[in-house]
C-alpha cells in the first residue's frame, strides 16, 4: 500500500480503456472524475466522448496540470466539495458519469503521516452511516467518497464507476440499502491489484446506478475485467448483507440462531514459550527439553493442522497455566513449581507482550481459556481459511486438544452429540448458508458472528433424518447415542 499521504494509485490507461469498456453503451453528456491525478481515465474519455463535459478535482497540483489537456481541472481537495452541487457545469444537465479511482488508504493511516488531505473529523462523524458502516474511526477515504457520492447525488439520475477494494463496495451496498438511496441496479469486476498496481489487495471496478425506479441492493459479480457473464450476485437481501443471493436463498431458513455456543482458540501472543514441540518429549522451537506438570500441557492443533485435517498425531503442545482467563497464577509457585519456574524463566517474553488485553491482569494469562477448553470432544474449523472444513476431535491419550486463536470450535462432553453437530454442519444446509455469508476475500472469512449464525436445531429439523443419522454413525457407530443427541437438536426447536 502506498506510504504517502494521497494512497495515489495511478491507473494505468490500458487498465482504465479496459474499465471503460465495461460501462453501458451511453452517450454522457457530463463526466466527473473526483481525484482524477494525471487524468487518465479523462484521457480515455475524451477519446470516446469527445463532445462530453469533462471535469477533474485534483488536489496536487502538478498532477492537475497533467490532467488538465483531457478537460477542466479544478485544483481543489474534494472534502471541500458538495461534489453533485458545486461544479459550475457550463452544458446543460444530462446523462451524468463519475468515475476514477480515489485514494487507496485509510483515515489512520493518514493520522500517522500527519495529512490534512482528509475529511475533517466533524465530517466524518456527521456523514451518515458512516460509523454504522465502519465500525469506528478509521475507514478507507474511498469508501468516505462513495458514500459521499452516493449521497449528495441521489437526488438525480447518474451513474458511478470506481477502482475499490471490494470490502469498500460491501459496505457501501449495505449503507445505501439501510439509507434507501436509490440504486437501481449495480456491479463488480474483480481487478488483478497485484498485476497492476503491485498491491496485495482484493480489488474490483465497482459500478453503481442511480435514478429513479425500483431500486435493487444486489450486485452482479465478474471473475475478471473482461468476463461477458457473472459468476455470482452479492448485496443486500431481508437487510442482511450476503455473499451469495442465490445460496441465501436456498438456506435462509438456517440463518438463526446456534443452539450452541461457538467458542474461539486460545490467545496468549507467546508463542515461542507457550507452545512446544513433540520430539520425544515436549522441546522449545531451539530443541531444549522442557518439564512441566502434565496436568498444563495439552496438544496443539493450528488452524492449518484442522483445515488440512493434520489431526491423527500430535506435533505439538500448548502450556494452559489457567483454567480461566480470570485465575491468579500467582499459586502456581505452589501448585506446579516446575511450570512456575518455566514461566519466570521466560518473563521477559511474557511480560513484554504488547496488546493491551493483558494489562491489569494476571501474570502470564492467557485468552480463550474456560470449561469448553478441556471439554474431551470438540468440533473445529479454521478462520482463515477459504474452504470451510469442520473436523470432529477428540482426546490424545485421555487428554484434551487445544487449538489456536485463529481456530473456533463447539465443545462436547460425549461423542455422539458431536457426530451428529458435526453432520449438521458438513450438510448441504450449512454449506449453503456459509456460501450465502463468507465472504472469502477477507482476512479471516469465518468468524465466530458467522458460526454463532447457524441454526443447527433448525437444520435437523428440515432434514430427512434418516440422511442425518447416516453421517453421524459413519464418525460414532452407536446407533442409540445418536438418535438421542438427534432427538436433543430436535427438542431445542
Amino acid at each position: 500500500m502506498p506510504n504517502n499521504e494521497f494512497g495515489d494509485f495511478q491507473t494505468p490507461i490500458e487498465l482504465a480503456r479496459a474499465l471503460v469498456n465495461t460501462l453501458p453503451r451511453q452517450r454522457w453528456t457530463r463526466i466527473l472524475e473526483p481525484t482524477c491525478g494525471v487524468g487518465n481515465f479523462l484521457s480515455v474519455m475524451a477519446q470516446s466522448h469527445p463532445e462530453a463535459e469533462r471535469v477533474g478535482i485534483e488536489v496536487q497540483p502538478e498532477y492537475a496540470s497533467s490532467a488538465s489537456q483531457f478537460g477542466r481541472i479544478v485544483t481543489a481537495s474534494i472534502f471541500d466539495f458538495d461534489l453533485a452541487g458545486d461544479v459550475d457545469w457550463t452544458s446543460e444537465p444530462g446523462p451524468t458519469l463519475v468515475i476514477g479511482n480515489p485514494p487507496w488508504v485509510t483515515n489512520s493511516q493518514l493520522s500517522v503521516l500527519d495529512s490534512i488531505n482528509r475529511p475533517s473529523r466533524a465530517n466524518t462523524k456527521n456523514a451518515r452511516g458512516i460509523d454504522a458502516i465502519t465500525g469506528s474511526s478509521n475507514f478507507d477515504i474511498a469508501e468516505f467518497i462513495w458514500i459521499k457520492l452516493v449521497t449528495e447525488f441521489s437526488n438525480r439520475p447518474v451513474t458511478i464507476a470506481m477502482i475499490c477494494k471490494t470490502q469498500v463496495a460491501r459496505n457501501v451496498l449495505l449503507h445505501c440499502a439501510r439509507h434507501s438511496l436509490p440504486v437501481t441496479s449495480s456491479s463488480l469486476r474483480m481487478i488483478d491489484a497485484k498485476k497492476w498496481f503491485d498491491a496485495g489487495v482484493d480489488a474490483c471496478w465497482f459500478t453503481v446506478e442511480l435514478g429513479p425506479g425500483r431500486t435493487d441492493y444486489t450486485a452482479q459479480t465478474y471473475p475478471r475485467v473482461d468476463a461477458s457473464q457473472p459468476d455470482n450476485r452479492i448485496g443486500v437481501v431481508d437487510g442482511q448483507l450476503v455473499a451469495n443471493v442465490a445460496a441465501y436463498e436456498r438456506s435462509k431458513q438456517f440463518d438463526g440462531a446456534s443452539p450452541l455456543t461457538w467458542r474461539q482458540g486460545i490467545k496468549h501472543d507467546a508463542t515461542a514459550v507457550m507452545e512446544l514441540i513433540e520430539s520425544g518429549g515436549p522441546q522449545t522451537k531451539m530443541g531444549g527439553s522442557v518439564s512441566i506438570e502434565p496436568d498444563y500441557l495439552f496438544p496443539l492443533f493450528k488452524c492449518t493442522d484442522v483445515y488440512r485435517d493434520k489431526l491423527n498425531s500430535v506435533s505439538r503442545w500448548m502450556i494452559v497455566p489457567q483454567a480461566h482467563t480470570g485465575d491468579d497464577t500467582a499459586q502456581l509457585a505452589d501448585s506446579a513449581p516446575k511450570l512456575w519456574k518455566y514461566l519466570t524463566d521466560n518473563a521477559a517474553v511474557l511480560d513484554g507482550r504488547k496488546s493491551s488485553i493483558y494489562r491489569r491482569r494476571a501474570r502470564f494469562c492467557i485468552f480463550g481459556v474456560g470449561p469448553y477448553t478441556f471439554a474431551p470432544y470438540k468440533i473445529a474449523i479454521s478462520g482463515f481459511h477459504k474452504i470451510p472444513q469442520f473436523r470432529m476431535v477428540g482426546p490424545y491419550d485421555g487428554t484434551p486438544a487445544v487449538f489456536d486463536d485463529a481456530t473456533y470450535l463447539l465443545p462436547f462432553e460425549d461423542p455422539a452429540s458431536c457426530a451428529v453437530a458435526h453432520a449438521l454442519l458438513t450438510g448441504p444446509e450449512a454449506t449453503d448458508l456459509i456460501a450465502a455469508l463468507a465472504f472469502w476475500d477477507s482476512k479471516r472469512p469465518v468468524t465466530k458472528k458467522l458460526l454463532q449464525r447457524i441454526d443447527l436445531s433448525a437444520i435437523a429439523c428440515e432434514t430427512d433424518r434418516d440422511t442425518v443419522r447416516s453421517r453421524a454413525l459413519a464418525v460414532h457407530p452407536n446407533r442409540s447415542a445418536v438418535d438421542r443427541a438427534i432427538n436433543v437438536f430436535t427438542d431445542r426447536s
